[in-house]
């Protein structure tokens, strides 16, 4: 988000579009541009039927953002499928090109080494390795939706059309498409929290809403490592933050918890100060502070 009175800067926007398609026995290396539309590579992927991202359908932004960002949802990540990245490095007496592996980028949750050092890398361009054959692997639940179900629903394996087509009915209906609302998506991140954390959670939780608790299953799912990641929607519930609030011009989204939206031409200042109250009235809940997904470029938080 950039702030209302701007940033004293140079914005680069990657134009390049080209995507190829190279088979290799039952997997297909897909390179893409850095400048792709990331929706229109996963369509352009599910229609081949290739199988890997189909569950990253519906989600704005560019191949080179996706890289950045670590982008994911629905139980896939970008680094799931990811191969290698083409990317100016920058900073050194003279820019060079390099090619950078999948182990070399340090992904993490929402995150990879091009967005902890920013400024340091341009990406141009990705490759991920995708399966030419198989099935999707479906492991999402929430409250509302359930993909494993999906095999069940059709009597057979779904296809990444079908998958497709599930995953965008889902984002519509928690008003995640871009065409619905002014927003940036996603505007915190799920925070991971200890077994100790969570247990504390949980009674809180039910101390002040016990029927709200249990309606609102699954919120949170177990790590490999013993941690708990939490839906920061859930814990927003408990705040007066909640589905369709609205302070003048900004508001949250009547279908997403985490998603805010400029409701009538709110400036970045405002948006910011929804936000910041969003974070503290989580905190002084639950002793969890979310952290922003959305960067923030200039003097947002203090602009007048």
């Amino acid at each position: 988000m950039i702030a209302d009175a701007g940033f004293d800067g140079l914005v680069l926007a990657p134009r390049m579009a080209e995507v190829t398609f190279q088979k290799q026995g039952d997997t297909v290396l897909v390179t893409a541009g850095a400048g792709v539309v990331w929706d229109e590579l996963v369509r352009e992927a599910v229609e081949r039927g290739l199988i890997g991202i189909e569950c990253l359908s519906g989600i704005p932004g560019t191949v080179g953002g996706a890289v950045v960002a670590n982008l994911g949802a629905y139980g896939a990540q970008a680094s799931d499928t990811f191969v290698s990245a083409e990317v100016l490095l920058r900073g050194a007496a003279e820019d060079t090109l390099q090619v950078v592996t999948k182990e070399e980028c340090d992904f993490s949750y929402h995150d990879s080494i091009f967005g902890r050092e920013s400024g340091r890398y341009l990406v141009l361009s990705a490759t991920f390795s995708l399966l030419a054959t198989g099935t999707s692997q479906l492991s999402y639940r929430d409250n509302r939706f359930d993909l494993e179900a999906l095999a069940t629903e059709h009597g057979r394996e779904p296809t990444p059309i079908d998958v497709r087509a599930t995953i965008l009915s889902m984002r519509g209906e928690k008003g995640m498409l871009s065409n619905l609302y002014k927003s940036a998506g996603s505007f915190f991140h799920m925070p991971f929290v200890s077994a100790e954390k969570y247990a504390q959670i949980v009674a809180q939780a039910r101390a002040l809403d016990a029927e709200k608790e249990e309606r609102l299953r699954p919120w949170a799912w177990k790590q490999a490592d013993g941690s708990y990641k939490i839906a920061g929607g859930f814990l927003l519930e408990y705040t007066e933050f909640t589905k369709g609030y609205r302070r003048g011009a900004a508001g949250i989204s009547p279908k997403h918890t985490l998603s805010i939206i400029n409701a009538a031409g709110a400036s970045a200042s405002e948006i910011a100060q929804l936000a910041a109250d969003m974070q503290s009235a989580v905190e002084r809940l639950f002793g969890i502070h979310l952290e922003r997904e959305v960067e923030y470029v200039g003097d947002v938080e203090h602009a007048k």
